[in-house]
């Protein structure tokens, strides 16, 4: 999906697998999406001392860029559904000597969450794969303290990731990887519907801001965005939703892109949800 896609839950496991390639995918993902994670932190008023829960925390890069926020005194506890990612995030965590960050398995669909209050809550490409959204919702103001922030990146319009000006293949490519989603149970379009559904458990709605990237031929964006039609187009094949031609035509039109120096590639679009715990 070109965009980060996918770091998410489907079932027991994820969507694209743990593999080396698609934790390297992750991590360039990581890297790219960092500055937007960080500014809505700071809007959020992430300091050092907090406690943060981290929902969906994959291989850790997030977590750990929190643990490092909110310093010794603080407290990260990421909730994580592959114990092969939350083994390599409690690896990264010890060799970083991050001792504030603590990482769990844990099944969002169906596990409760830990009984304890933290003054943020951040998740981020979770919610889209979840069938059902309501067990997680309904305990979410709980885990806050009053006044306390939800930070959410979910898409709002999947159907912006497109290869411009010619990129049939390409949008070929992006309808089947909607209706593997829809196969899944899945909304890669979720957050069109969690701020009404928010509000109607008491959270106040702070701010809606969308996010997006754009990449060029030959860019990290690009070549983040190219790695997951290569990576998830396998998965396709598999699932039978896409073929070996298909594969041809959409790498011709990559490689077609690259002689054009007007070519460029969009990312779906993310919308950052900012929420409060509302006690009035």
């Amino acid at each position: 999906m070109a965009t980060p896609l996918v770091e998410a839950q489907a079932g027991d496991t994820y969507v694209l697998g743990t593999a080396a390639a698609e934790e390297q995918r992750l991590g360039v993902q990581h890297k790219l999406w960092l500055p937007f994670a960080e500014d809505a932190w700071r809007r959020a008023g992430l300091s050092t001392g907090q406690r943060v829960l981290d929902l969906g925390a994959g291989p850790g890069f997030v977590s750990l860029e929190l643990a490092r926020q909110v310093g010794p005194g603080g407290r990260v506890l990421g909730l994580e559904l592959s114990p092969a990612y939350g083994e390599t995030a409690r690896r990264s965590a010890a060799d970083a000597g991050l001792s504030q960050l603590e990482v769990r398995t844990h099944d969002l669909c169906c596990d409760p969450l830990p009984a304890e209050t933290f003054d943020l809550i951040w998740c981020r490409w979770v919610a889209m794969f979840l069938p059902a959204l309501e067990p997680l919702l309904d305990q979410l103001a709980a885990r806050l303290q009053p006044g306390a922030q939800l930070l959410i990146h979910e898409y709002v319009h999947w159907s912006t990731f497109a290869l411009h000006p010619r990129g049939e293949a390409v949008r070929r490519f992006a309808a089947a990887v909607l209706a593997s989603f829809a196969a899944a149970g899945g909304d890669p379009d979720v957050n069109r519907r969690l701020p009404s559904l928010l509000a109607a458990r008491g959270f106040r709605i702070e701010a809606l801001r969308p996010l997006s990237l754009l990449g060029r031929p030959g860019d990290a964006v690009a070549s983040w965005l190219e790695s997951f039609v290569v990576i998830y187009g396998e998965e396709l094949i598999r699932q039978g939703l896409w073929t070996e031609e298909e594969a041809a035509a959409v790498a011709a039109e990559i490689a077609a892109a690259g002689q054009d120096p007007g070519a460029y590639w969009m990312a779906p679009t993310v919308l950052e949800l900012q929420a409060t715990r509302w006690d009035p």
